[in-house]
């Protein structure tokens, strides 16, 4: 790993103050260069120091992890090199997931080494340290889940401290465990009240959700499974509530509802935007890209109104495979058979690619300039993690059966052409048993997380990847020929030059 010298300088990306901020303040962007003797001796500097993290917050460019798995393909070539077999120790994502996440642990070992200095209270300190802690926690995960052993780093090293020992998974995943309790206990204070797109108390309890299901299920481990359950039950008690609308969840006039417990922010500011629309949309909507499009698999993954697979479905036709269907497929994929006018934009299918509807802003501007808020955690996700945790411990129950209906209920919200509603009828309990649930379970993951960008977690854990992604991606047309390497590609390689950099470090098995 790098060697992390200090008080050399800090990049302050100010997502704002803790307290009341304008927008502006919010998502100014300075870049300061500061000494060591210089900083550290005020509250306002310690905002900004926090306030540095939430660069490493995931944003749009997250969704390219979608193309990982069978649900997308992508134009990048840094995702192209994973999903056509060429994974090596220099590939684009193996580094840039690498370098980055050890650049967020030192940015926030930086903070949390010197922020004692400054005097503030015990309450004030306990905030910014919680929100600090998430990002290192998170950061460690990230790099274990993918690289398996790595070095656990709590402070700032010197030149002659960067060859540090890794530590077992194990001892990665408590420590990160730990640190989400102490983030949780942090951020608890009733006087702790954060403007939208801060870390929050319950931000760390969906985090520490995601990881223990992911967990428990490489592991089969119950324990874990029911404190991934435990933990949802909370958020889900917490205030929160489905948005009553699928489309909207993802367009500018759904940002900062009520279903969303973390977004990264990205204002409607001059010189504050992301190209997400022109990632994602046909060449008709302002000549766009269409860098990341959906796949016929994707598309296949969606049942029957009724919630029938179809394969098996009486409902279904595949000279009209838009009709009778979940209404979450055409809010979230264009009719490829059809030109669409949507809101006055037109889409029109170019005959080889599918394209997204969801995220698309049909009011974007020919600048193709997005201010779309990315989501990071919604109550959607943590309803999936409790449904799918419950279910391995205990099995399906009502209970566990009526949230999944209401997600599909809520898909159809507004979801006609003429903006009424679409009913779309509950799943019933007879006769499911624990696989069969299981099954609707990851088809729930998988049509109403797509395109967010944490699919390739759920297909690695659950071992999918070895078989969908040794077929090849189709759109209108077949796109590209895919390889997948088990087991040798469900741990990726650690780059070359951190082998050089630290020889503790030994390359994983098959690279």
């Amino acid at each position: 790993m790098k060697n992390y010298i200090k008080s050399i300088y800090v990049l302050i990306f100010a997502f704002g103050t803790l307290h009341s901020c304008t927008e502006e303040e919010i998502t100014k962007l300075p870049v300061t260069a500061l000494s060591e003797d210089a900083f550290w001796t005020s509250e306002d500097e310690v905002k900004q120091a926090a306030n540095a993290l939430y660069g490493s917050l995931s944003n749009v460019g997250q969704i390219e992890w979608d193309a990982l798995t069978e649900i997308m393909f992508s134009q990048s070539g840094a995702s192209v090199e994973i999903s056509t077999g060429g994974i090596n120790p220099g590939a684009g994502l193996v580094n840039s997931l690498w370098t980055g996440q050890y650049a967020t642990i030192r940015d926030a070992n930086w903070f949390l080494d010197n922020v004692d200095k400054v005097g503030l209270s015990e309450s004030a300190l306990a905030q910014y340290k919680g929100q600090v802690r998430f990002f290192r926690a998170w950061a460690h995960y990230k790099l274990m889940y993918q690289f398996g052993d790595i070095p656990i780093v709590t402070k700032l090293l010197a030149i002659n401290e960067g060859q540090v020992e890794p530590s077992s998974r194990e001892a990665v995943l408590n420590f990160v465990l730990s640190e989400l309790d102490g983030t949780i206990t942090e951020l608890s204070s009733s006087n702790y009240t954060p403007e939208y797109g801060r870390v929050t108390k319950w931000a760390a309890m969906a985090l520490k959700s995601r990881i223990l299901l992911y967990e428990g299920t490489l592991s089969a481990d119950n324990t874990m499974l029911t404190e991934s359950a435990n933990l949802a039950s909370q958020i889900m008690s917490g205030g929160f509530s489905l948005h009553n609308n699928y489309t909207e969840l993802f367009r500018p006039e759904g940002e900062g509802n009520s279903e969303i417990i973390l977004a990264r922010i990205n204002a409607d500011l001059e010189g504050r935007y992301h190209s997400l629309g022109q990632w994602l949309g046909p060449i008709s909507f302002h000549a766009s890209w269409t860098t990341y499009s959906p796949t016929k698999a994707l598309v296949d993954r969606y049942p029957d109104i009724n919630g029938e697979d179809i394969a098996t479905s009486p409902l279904y036709d595949s000279d009209m495979p838009f009709t009778n269907r979940d209404p979450r497929l055409n809010q979230t994929i264009f009719n490829w058979n059809e030109e669409v006018d949507y809101e006055g934009s037109m889409f029109v299918n170019n005959g080889t690619w599918l394209n997204f509807r969801k995220w698309i802003d049909p009011a974007e501007t020919a600048e193709q300039r997005s201010h779309i808020d990315f989501i990071v955690f919604r109550l959607g996700e943590v309803y999936l993690n409790y449904v799918e945790a419950m279910n391995e411990v205990n099995g399906p129950s009502q209970d566990l059966l009526n949230l999944i209906n209401e997600l599909r209920a809520r898909g159809g919200k507004g979801a006609a052409a003429d903006g009424s509603d679409v009913v779309v009828p509950p799943i019933a309990l007879a006769g499911l048993t624990k696989d069969s649930f299981r099954e609707i379970i990851r088809r729930e993951r998988i049509i109403e997380l797509a395109a967010e960008g944490i699919l390739y977690y759920d297909y690695h854990r659950w071992k999918w990847l070895e078989t969908t992604m040794n077929q090849p991606a189709v759109g209108v047309v077949p796109l590209e020929n895919r390889v997948f390497t088990a087991p040798r590609d469900y741990k990726w390689p650690i780059p070359d030059f951190e082998l050089i950099n630290n020889p503790n470090l030994k390359q994983n098995t098959g690279y």
